[in-house]
């Protein structure tokens, strides 16, 4: 496999030789998981396989990353080996729970691991089948503990790049712009953005229902004008 898309065409032909993760975000994951999915796809939570547990997100914030040993842990349950191929797909277009489960993967060092482009709308747009049923994963062996997480930034990185201590970083925030500007807000209790962040919206990679070509992100995300630290 190679690069880190594949389109739904990829996966069906490579059906027999990749671990197909059905990532689900939401308090109905397992009810929409068993409602259909990719058959033989195993089910990934993002609430319980993909964070840490809490309970006050104005504590820790809304799905803190679990350790590594946990999601280790979490792998080897799931039937996943250091040399398994891993697809992800979700139900957006794979920006949001499949990229988090990428991201995790590539972060502890395994790489060979793609989302599905289009998730399975795409997947159903190209006729292929699917089930409503569960598919209990088929554990392995214990995958080695991580070292732990790269690509992480702490609250003191933050902090000092939004007040401009640190330069040689940029703070950009995905949310939609309205909320980014402070005028809508759903879930947080203070509305806005972090002070010196610079918005660009994951809505903006997609367009129907894939996402937009490589030239095209890379004109996007060429208006960074440093090594980003991503927040939502």
């Amino acid at each position: 496999m190679s690069g880190t898309l594949v389109s739904a065409q990829w996966v069906q032909q490579h059906f027999s030789e990749v671990i197909i993760c059905d990532v689900v975000a939401g308090p109905n994951a397992r009810s929409t998981y068993i409602e259909e999915h990719v058959e033989g796809a195993l089910w990934v939570d993002l609430e319980t396989q993909l964070s840490a547990p809490y309970e006050d997100a104005s504590a820790l914030g809304r799905h803190p990353l679990p350790t590594p040993q946990t999601f280790a842990h979490t792998l080897g349950t799931l039937g996943i080996a250091p040399d398994s191929t891993v697809v992800l797909y979700d139900r957006t277009c794979g920006i949001m729970a499949a990229a988090r489960m990428w991201w995790m993967l590539r972060a502890i060092g395994h790489s060979s691991v793609a989302v599905m482009d289009g998730g399975l709308s795409a997947w159903n747009a190209a006729g292929y089948p699917t089930v409503a049923d569960d598919d209990p994963p088929v554990p392995c062996d214990p995958y080695p503990t991580p070292a732990g997480w790269s690509g992480v930034a702490d609250i003191g990185m933050v902090g000092a790049v939004s007040d401009c201590t640190n330069t040689d970083h940029r703070l950009v925030d995905v949310r939609a712009p309205e909320r980014f500007r402070g005028e809508v807000e759903p879930l947080d209790p203070i509305a806005g953005h972090i002070p010196g962040a610079q918005n660009l919206f994951n809505g903006a990679l997609v367009a129907n229902g894939s996402l937009i070509a490589a030239e095209d992100l890379n004109t996007y995300f060429d208006t960074v004008d440093a090594p980003p630290i991503v927040y939502c």
